[in-house]
């Protein structure tokens, strides 16, 4: 069964992609839907937590959009390798992690 993940700064973007961890995928996001073509190939595996921060941190240096990214709690999933032919290895997290650390964000507001 599949997992729906978040890669954080494919070419700039936040890409939804549903994998199967530790299997090669390619995925391809064309400009009408992504404002600009994107084609993503390699594996979403599992990291270490100190491998994951490296790479977050590598990924907000290069990219300071992207600094939001460091609340992610469930420090576990890495992209790693080619995104529109550029060696990559990215910060991934689950769609279940995302949702959760949002409503906590949301309802920390309000109370």
């Amino acid at each position: 069964m599949g997992m729906k993940v978040l890669i954080y700064n494919a070419d700039g973007l936040t890409i939804p992609v549903e994998i199967e961890p530790g299997l090669p995928f390619r995925f391809r996001c064309d400009e009408e839907e992504c404002g600009k073509a994107v084609v993503i190939e390699g594996v979403v595996r599992h990291a270490d937590e100190e491998e994951f921060t490296k790479i977050l941190e590598e990924t907000v240096e290069e990219n300071p959009d992207f600094a939001r990214i460091r609340e992610i709690a469930a420090r576990n999933l890495i992209f790693e390798g080619k995104v529109n032919g550029r060696e990559v290895i990215l910060p991934v997290e689950s769609f279940d992690d995302f949702a959760k650390r949002f409503l906590d964000g949301v309802l920390v507001l309000k109370s």
